[in-house]
């Protein structure tokens, strides 16, 4: 298993691989035009700007050497919230997806894992990411530990955070349940 930092180079795979994400997991109750939003060809200039800038962490990974899942994060962001807080949380994961055929494979975790090794060694302590209430992969982060620290509403959609309140709990995740450490190159 590879990890290692986003280029430029790997914007065609990162897109692909979100929009299948979306459509997996939001398919069925995003609005048409929020997932038109999502096409590649409209979201090239998002991701350059993701790319450019510092605050942003994007890793990529594969069970191979090739781009089969990535991770986007960095400082948490400004979130309508309608139940709980975000107060000690430093850094969070805007987007997290792998393609379907790696699922269950130990990628995500490993991801997670390296975004929290990352974060750790930059002085963070606590992680949070967003998930819609209705997505059925968001047991995934209960698995790894995740708790529920905060429901809220994004474009009209109801959604819940997942909190860790240690970092070394995520880095500790990836080596028990993952097949084989990853290679992580930064």
């Amino acid at each position: 298993m590879m990890i290692r930092q986003a280029t430029e180079r790997d914007l065609e795979a990162i897109m692909a691989i979100h929009l299948k994400g979306w459509l997996l997991a939001y398919g069925a109750f995003l609005p048409q035009e929020q997932i038109d939003a999502m096409q590649p060809e409209k979201r090239r200039a998002v991701w350059q700007t993701y790319l450019g800038q510092a605050e942003n962490l994007i890793l990529v990974g594969g069970i191979g050497e090739a781009i089969d899942g990535f991770l986007l994060g960095g400082p948490v962001k400004e979130h309508t919230i309608t139940e709980g807080g975000l107060f000690g949380f430093d850094c969070e994961i805007y987007s997290l997806h792998c393609r379907e055929e790696v699922q269950g494979q130990g990628l995500g975790r490993a991801l997670i894992a390296a975004a929290a090794g990352h974060w750790r060694g930059a002085g963070k302590r606590a992680l949070v990411l967003w998930a819609y209430a209705d997505n059925a992969y968001r047991r995934f982060y209960e698995r790894i530990g995740g708790k529920l620290v905060a429901h809220g509403v994004d474009d009209g959609i109801p959604d819940v955070a997942y909190g860790w309140r240690d970092l070394g709990q995520l880095i500790d995740t990836q080596h028990v349940q993952a097949a084989s450490a990853p290679r992580i190159v930064f």
